[in-house]
């Protein structure tokens, strides 16, 4: 897994620099808040696994867009997950994920519907009462998701997420994912 954070770091770098240079028409941002519903925290490894519900949460994102085509966008961004806690476990946990991000837009006048996808890495830790012992590492992110652009500006999103990780607890690893669907609202730039 320490392999993945620097190939996912020059990956974002390389699509950054390679696409603005070549045929980049102009770089754009987003800044969002989201609101995390209800996800499910699993834990996995040597033949057990389990699952709780995590608590709604809140969650700050910040992405940079360049346009490659007519409707289509090409960047990437961070989120900053708030710790947030589990119904029956003591605790909280967050992640922040790095990622790349597609977006196609449908334009369509003042409201422009798109769908988009993100892949990367995320970070994982958690508080003292909820990593224990435990050395957490962080893994793999994807987002799913659509949303709408008002006035060039204003944008709802939904989307679906996982966060994977692992967390070693004396000598055993254990596989971590948390998924949950977000109800971004944010401003384009």
């Amino acid at each position: 897994m320490k392999k993945i954070i620097p190939l996912a770091i020059m990956c974002i770098l390389v699509v950054f620099f390679t696409v603005h240079n070549t045929f980049a028409e102009g770089i754009g941002g987003t800044l969002k808040l989201g609101v995390d519903f209800d996800g499910d925290h699993e834990v996995s490894g040597y033949g057990l696994s389990g699952t709780e519900q995590v608590d709604t949460g809140v969650s700050f994102s910040g992405e940079l867009f360049t346009k490659i085509g007519y409707n289509l966008d090409l960047g990437g961004g961070i989120t900053v997950q708030i710790p947030r806690s589990q119904e029956n476990f003591e605790g909280d946990f967050y992640f922040i994920p790095i990622y790349g991000a597609i977006r196609t837009r449908f334009e369509t006048g003042n409201v422009a519907p798109y769908f988009i996808g993100q892949l990367g890495y995320n970070f994982f830790d958690g508080d003292s009462d909820y990593k224990g012992y435990a050395d957490l590492e962080g893994g793999l992110y994807w987002g799913l998701g659509g949303g709408v652009i008002i006035n060039q500006h204003f944008l709802i999103e939904l989307l679906y997420s996982v966060n994977n990780g692992t967390a070693e607890y004396f000598g055993y690893e254990f596989d971590i994912e948390y998924s949950k669907v977000t109800l971004n609202f944010g401003y384009n730039f």
